[in-house]
Order: structure tokens, then sequence, then C-alpha cells
């Protein structure tokens, strides 16, 4: 029995060994490929930074640092160094032709007292009056708080008086004609206005190049001889003043223009042997019928010929309307030139 199984094990061995040898030795079969699509899935990872904003509240401490305030430092018309702090605001004006220069270059608003012979342009006689620079109210002046006070160089007591109680005073002194604009362009300096100061000379300028390009070729004999006499009866204007500047740019020669002053009194005698040929007198000074009435004038050429006139005392002072009494008295020496 123990044989018989024992057979039966070799022969089961053989038949293991024998199988793999003879699946060997026949033909290798073909493996079968089945393509199948195995869908992709793609992922998209999106990042979003998101931004949170939140309100903070801080407390800021502002410092303000004072700006000082630009100044302006002159010699004035009489020729004090003076310093002025800032673009005055409230103006008081001693000397009318600086109000209305003040008013032509456009600082009309900041003028808050005028003296009592600012009477041009009309508005300024609406503004308190504080007097005259000779006769000066100090104490509405000072109740006006000016910032700035303008007067006649002359006035030397009434600037002394208003410096003392701390106030800023700019006096003018114009003597010519390039003076009298000096004057305008300094007052438009001081003030804040200077562009309209610039275009007023500009204006001024021109009329007065007009003016002398008409009579500068008029020869010397040719040229009248003026006679211009002022409030005071033979008083007169001579070399180093604006009017006497004033009737040479207008193509006359002034009678008075080698006296060695610059306000003579001339004598009559002197003013009727010299035989001017056209007398002007300023308004306020004698009429036209008393000069053709004065003993022994009656011969004079300006009388023969009705060549005697007035003049508006604004037309020949420190003001812008100076160029109006050059054109005025261009008019008068030589008509046929404005015809």
């Amino acid at each position: 029995m123990r044989k018989t199984i024992a057979n039966l094990l070799v022969v089961l061995m053989v038949v293991g060994l024998l199988v793999p040898l003879l699946a060997g030795c026949g033909p290798t079969p073909t493996p079968i490929v089945e393509e199948v699509e195995v869908p992709v899935e793609q992922t998209v990872v999106v990042t979003q930074e998101v931004v949170v904003t939140k309100e903070v509240e801080v407390e800021v401490e502002v410092v303000v640092t004072a700006v000082p305030e630009p100044a302006i430092t002159i010699v004035d018309g009489a020729g004090r160094v003076v310093t002025i702090v800032g673009t005055p605001q409230r103006i008081v004006s001693i000397a009318s032709a600086a109000t209305e220069t003040l008013y032509a270059i456009g600082c009309g608003d900041e003028i808050v007292g005028v003296d009592k012979y600012s009477d041009y342009p009309p508005e300024a006689q609406e503004k308190t009056q504080v007097g005259s620079g000779s006769q000066l109210d100090v104490e509405t002046t000072l109740g006006l708080e000016p910032d700035l006070v303008i007067a006649w160089w002359f006035s030397r007591e009434a600037i002394s008086t208003l410096e003392d109680n701390g106030l800023t005073v700019l006096a003018i002194n114009p003597r010519s004609v390039d003076g009298v604009l000096d004057t305008i362009r300094t007052l438009g300096l001081v003030t804040g206005h200077l562009d309209e100061a610039e275009s007023l000379i500009a204006e001024m300028k021109a009329k007065i190049d007009e003016v002398k390009a008409r009579v500068k070729d008029i020869p010397k004999e040719e040229r009248p001889l003026v006679y211009y006499e002022l409030t005071t009866p033979m008083k007169t204007t001579g070399p180093g003043t604006f009017t006497n500047e004033l009737i040479f740019m207008a193509g006359g020669i002034n009678i008075a223009a080698d006296e060695p002053i610059r306000y003579p009194v001339l004598s009559e005698e002197y003013i009727i042997e010299r035989d001017p040929d056209v007398i002007i007198v300023v308004s306020g000074g004698v009429s036209v019928e008393e000069i053709k009435g004065r003993a022994g004038w009656q011969n004079i050429e300006a009388v023969l010929n009705d060549c005697v006139y007035t003049i508006d005392t604004h037309l020949v002072t420190s003001n812008p309307r100076i160029v109006q009494g050059l054109e005025q008295f261009a008019n008068w020496f030589h008509p046929d030139l404005w015809k």
C-alpha cells in the first residue's frame, strides 16, 4: 500500500515538470490590448488674496508754525528808511495825489481814511476825513487803526506824531514826471498792486511819448514863451518842478526855467518884459479876466491873442492825470497839431 502511494506521487511530480516544458515549446500568444479612454480630471486651484481694510481712528497733533509776513524796506520821499511788513489792508492817505493813485491801481477798498483835499475820484469823499497833513486829526487817524499812512514829505510834524504812536508812515515827494511814475510804482509795490501800477505807467508813457513825438521837430523860435501862475499872484514854477518839465515836453518855453529856485515870485515888470505868448493860471488862483485886467498887461502877446487859460490843479500835480495836463498844454501851445 505504501509502495502504491509513493509511485503515485512520483507520477504527479513528473507531470508537474512536463507541463511547463510543453507550454514553452509552442508559439507565444499575442496579448490583446484594448484602448480605453480614461477621463483626466483637471483640478484648477485658484488662490484669492483677500484684503481686509480696517478703519482706525488716529489722533494727529497738528503743529501750526507762523510764517513771517514779507517785509519791504525802502527809502521814502523824505529820505527815511521805512519797513512795511505784510500787505497793508487799512490805509490812510493824507496826500491827495496818493489817494488818486491808490484808486487808479485798484486799492480803493483798502483806503479807510483820507485828507480833506482828497476829492478824486468822487468815492474818495465817502471815506473818513482826518484833516490834513498840516492839521491832522490824530485821534481819528489812530481810531481807524491803519497799518499804513501815506503822507507828503513836508508833513514832518504829522509823520513824527504818527510814528510816535506806532504807525508806519510812507512819505512821497515826486519832483518830475519820472518822479510821478516812480511814486506810482512805489505805491503799487508796497500795496501788492505792482502789476496794476506797471500797467498804468505803460499807458501814461504811451501818451507822453505821443505828445513828445508831435512836438520834437518844432524849432526853438517857434515854441511859445509860457508864464504859469500858481494860486499866489506872480508866484510860478521854476527848474526842478514837473510843471516846468510839462511845459517843455508840450513844446513850450517856461519864462522861469532859468530862475535859481523852484518856486520863484516874479515881478510884474519882468513878466511884461518877457512878453509871454501863453499865460496859464492854476485853478484856485486869479481868473482869466483878472489876468487880462492887470495894469500894463494889455499889450502882452498872450492877452492880445486871447491865449490866457485856467487849468485844473488836479491835472498838474503828481497823480496819474498829469498826462491830461500835458496834453492840454500841448493843445494850447500848438493847436494846429491837434486839429
